[in-house]
C-alpha cells in the first residue's frame, strides 16, 4: 500500500472513490460502489490536492 491510501479523518481508501465534486465547502463523492457521500474536511485543498494526486476525477473538469 502507498503512503496514500488514506486521508487524515476520511473513513474511506483511495481504492474506493471514483469520481467527486466539490462545492460550497463541502465535497460530493461517488464511490466505486455507487454509494454517494459527502465530505466536509477541516483543510479542503488539502483533501482536494489527495484526491488529485491519486487521479480520482473531478467532474467539474468533464
Amino acid at each position: 500500500m502507498n503512503k496514500e491510501e488514506r486521508f487524515e479523518g476520511f473513513e474511506y481508501k483511495a481504492t474506493e472513490v471514483h469520481k467527486y465534486i466539490y462545492t460550497v465547502g463541502v465535497f460530493t463523492i461517488s464511490l466505486k460502489n455507487g454509494e454517494i457521500i459527502h465530505h466536509d474536511p477541516k483543510d479542503s485543498e488539502a483533501f482536494k490536492q489527495w484526491l488529485d494526486n491519486i487521479n480520482i476525477i473531478d467532474l467539474r473538469l468533464q
